[in-house]
């Protein structure tokens, strides 16, 4: 039987995530070995894993590992339990760095319709005056994921409330 100690003097291309045991996977995903904590919570995703959400909570409110992991953990967190991941980004988003903020606009932009509702509009609204804050020049955001995100929810910018009274009315 291997352990963790042994798969994590592997690379992540020699591990077989799909023969691992969930245990195991956990055990990885919160391993300081950044490839292999990301494809170890990918696998837990696949399998649509019932630990999958609190790995990825974990990975989040502990502020472990990298911006790419953490970033991998919001996208599944979003996909077990989208309420919760809202929240989550709304803790994150006066503060997070621009990979982050460009990966929280890219899930926005996924899931359109989840941020829909009064709640995620005022998420949106959160993550537009954020956009503010970043130069024009920098590589983060994006600017092709700003740019669509603008269009989309650039209306936003001015006349929050009237908006959002409009939209639920």
């Amino acid at each position: 039987m291997i352990n963790v100690n042994e798969l994590l003097i592997l690379t992540d291309d020699q591990i077989d995530y799909p023969s691992l045991s969930e245990n195991m996977l956990e055990q990885l995903a919160l391993s300081e070995e950044l490839f292999i904590a990301t494809s170890a919570l990918t696998e837990l995703s696949i399998r649509n894993s019932p630990c999958a959400a609190s790995v990825a909570r974990e990975i989040l409110c502990q502020d472990r590992g990298d911006y790419h992991l953490q970033a991998r953990a919001l996208e599944v967190l979003f996909e077990v339990n989208p309420k919760q991941a809202m929240y989550l980004i709304l803790q994150q988003v006066p503060t997070c760095g621009a990979f982050m903020l460009n990966a929280i606009m890219e899930l926005i932009l996924e899931n359109e319709p989840d941020f829909k509702s009064e709640a995620g509009l005022f998420l949106t609204h959160l993550v537009i005056e954020r956009l503010a804050e970043f130069d024009e020049k920098t590589t983060l955001p994006q600017p092709e994921v700003k740019s669509i995100f603008l269009k989309r929810f650039g209306y936003l910018r001015t006349g929050f409330a009237a908006s959002v009274h409009r939209l639920a009315a």
